[in-house]
């Protein structure tokens, strides 16, 4: 196996922002849907990225909301250089404090009114990393916070996972995948990819504290969630 396949330290990690598109069906739907949801939010101000590297979150969100005070947190140098050159094409410039740290390392005062949490979850190996990364997140937010979290969800003991796995190859293949990557990526369930089910997720959802929670997207084994914080009036 390519164990560089999730070092996002690794300078082959430049090719990201192709390969995720070719992997991910709908790729962009998640985060265009998700600043649509946002509008429907008074008070937007603060805004937590918590796995920043790549960039599309500040990209998607920097278009709509570009007076939004943005912190940017990600482990990877490389992965944030890269957000960096995404939001270089932008006609303005975004307030952005960019945070090359862990997200439990995070000591801050101030609260969010939006955190997103991205494609980051199922790389996180115990389930009580999982849990803690959560809970951050909730401590984070004020009241009526919102969270935007997607995550490959499954259980890889079910009799469907093979199945899962089989259609969703058809797609990356379709989308100019090698059958190489491919099998890199089936690999990597288990050993760098350690997924929950959607079930799980929602639970740990609630014990750190979001009330509200529903669907607004999924592609495969991914799911998209909208997750509140507390009581809301829409």
């Amino acid at each position: 196996m390519n164990k560089s396949l999730h070092n996002w330290d690794n300078p082959s990690v430049s090719t990201y922002q192709q390969s995720i598109r070719q992997k991910i069906i709908g790729y962009d739907l998640i985060y265009d849907m998700m600043a649509n949801i946002i509008d429907n939010f008074p008070t937007t101000h603060k805004i937590l990225v918590v796995g920043a590297g790549g960039g599309q979150e500040l990209l998607t969100l920097g278009k709509s909301f570009p007076s939004v005070h943005f912190t940017a947190v990600d482990t990877s140098k490389v992965m944030l250089e890269i957000a960096a050159k995404q939001i270089d094409s932008l006609p303005y410039a975004l307030t952005i404090e960019w945070l090359e740290r862990n997200l439990l390392s995070l000591n801050s005062k101030e609260l969010f009114d939006v955190a997103t949490c991205h494609l980051v979850l199922h790389f996180m190996k115990d389930l009580d990393q999982k849990r803690d990364m959560l809970q951050k997140i909730a401590d984070s937010l004020n009241h009526n916070g919102v969270l935007f979290i997607s995550s490959i969800n499954t259980d890889l003991s079910s009799q469907t996972f093979k199945q899962e796995l089989y259609y969703w190859r058809s797609s990356m293949l379709h989308n100019g995948i090698s059958e190489d990557h491919w099998q890199r990526f089936e690999q990597s369930f288990s050993t760098t990819t350690h997924p929950i089910t959607l079930e799980l997720l929602i639970n740990l959802l609630k014990e750190a504290g979001f009330t509200t929670i529903f669907p607004y997207f999924k592609t495969h084994m991914i799911d998209a969630l909208v997750a509140i914080k507390g009581e809301t009036t829409i």
